[in-house]
Parts: structure tokens; C-alpha cells; sequence
């Protein structure tokens, strides 16, 4: 049976998660270097930054201006839906016409059978 959770949002408590376990990693690697000088060896020279993890450089990139689309997304999208409105819309029209005339011819010839016959 599923335990429950009292989460109302699972992404961020993978954000949670992923936070524990960065704060783990450079707390482990902090440990490391203090063990390496105290070892006795040289300390390497240039020692690179940690680059944070994707999901900030994610966060982060919603802060820059993205260039600006001539038509929203929307508008092209509703015109498309219009446009395969119009083509549905039309068939049907002429579906209904041909229908239309098809009756009207079997009741033509019907009605002039009957009289024909009389």
C-alpha cells in the first residue's frame, strides 16, 4: 500500500530532494579537501566552481528576455482552427445539399410515377 504523502506539489520536493543531496555532495567534497591538506599534499592549482545544477540554470533562464514572436502562438493557432472550421463547416454544407437534392429527386420521380400509373 502506497504510503501518503503530504506533498501538494511533487516538483518541488524533487526540488527539495535534489537541494538535500546537492548540500550533501558539497559538504562531502568540502570534507574531502580538508582531508586532502591535511594529508599534506599539494592543494591543486586551480580549483573550478561547481557549476549549479540544471533545474536553477532552468529557474534562472525564465529571468532573460526571449525576442519577441510577430504573432502570438495563440492567434496563429485559433487561425488555424478557424480555417479547419471553415472546411468542415462548408463540406457539411454541401453534403447537405447533395442530400437535399437526392430527396427532392426521389420525391419527384415518385410523385410522377404514382400519377403515371394512375
Amino acid at each position: 500500500m502506497p504510503w501518503h504523502r503530504n506533498d501538494h506539489d511533487p516538483v518541488e520536493a524533487l526540488r527539495r530532494q535534489l537541494a538535500e543531496k546537492e548540500r550533501l555532495i558539497s559538504q562531502q567534497m568540502s570534507r574531502l579537501n580538508e582531508e586532502l591538506h591535511q594529508s599534506g599534499e599539494a592543494p591543486p592549482v586551480e580549483i573550478k566552481p561547481p557549476e549549479p545544477p540544471v533545474w536553477r540554470l532552468e529557474e534562472e533562464g525564465h529571468s532573460t528576455v526571449r525576442p519577441v514572436d510577430p504573432t502570438p502562438s495563440r492567434k496563429r493557432h485559433l487561425a488555424r482552427q478557424t480555417q479547419r472550421d471553415m472546411i468542415v463547416f462548408f463540406i457539411c454544407v454541401g453534403v447537405f445539399i447533395v442530400v437535399l437534392l437526392l430527396f427532392l429527386w426521389v420525391a419527384y420521380v415518385r410523385n410522377t410515377a404514382l400519377n403515371n400509373g394512375a
